[in-house]
């Protein structure tokens, strides 16, 4: 059972998805009896794929659940407050969106040698309202078969599909 946390964030992750460009689904099982499931998937036009994890806590961020990043590009998406716990212990090249209220900018005065310097930045207010991406993610190359991603992303939309028809 998903937590309704974790629907919230995969609501704003589908806000995040061009419906002209991007191919989705979610809880994708990769290969045929596939052991591996992906949060979310994206295929875009630019032929690129993207994956997605999930965590809305500590307890999932450390569960044993396998890690699923085979695509080209990788996200964690998670509360800005658990990103803030755990920021350290996110591997190099993973991108990372975290869910926020809003952001607030902010600005610092500060006086070197008698010249007035403005500093402006912006702070996250955590929250559910949006996603911002916080950390990048880094191209590579596909840790899986591309023919065999997309033959399970296309498995899945069929399910998604079927649960989606009225039954007779």
């Amino acid at each position: 059972m998903k937590t309704e946390r974790t629907k919230k964030l995969e609501q704003l992750l589908e806000m995040k998805f061009d419906k002209r460009n991007d191919f989705y689904v979610f809880e994708c099982t990769i290969g045929w009896y596939g052991g591996e499931i992906v949060d979310c998937i994206k295929y875009n036009c630019q032929r690129e794929i993207s994956c997605y994890e999930i965590k809305q806590s500590k307890q999932d961020f450390h569960s044993k659940n396998h890690l699923t990043f085979i695509g080209h590009k990788n996200y964690f998406v998670m509360p800005y407050e658990l990103y803030q716990q755990v920021e350290k212990e996110i591997p190099v090249g993973i991108g990372v969106y975290v869910a926020i209220d809003r952001l607030e900018p902010k600005e610092e005065v500060t006086y070197d040698g008698g010249f007035k310097h403005t500093k402006y930045w912006t702070e996250l207010v955590d929250g559910l309202k949006e996603l911002y991406c916080i950390r990048p993610a880094r191209s590579r190359d596909l840790k899986a078969d591309k023919e065999v991603i997309l033959s399970s992303m296309l498995r899945s939309m069929q399910r998604d599909r079927a649960y989606a028809l009225p039954q007779e």
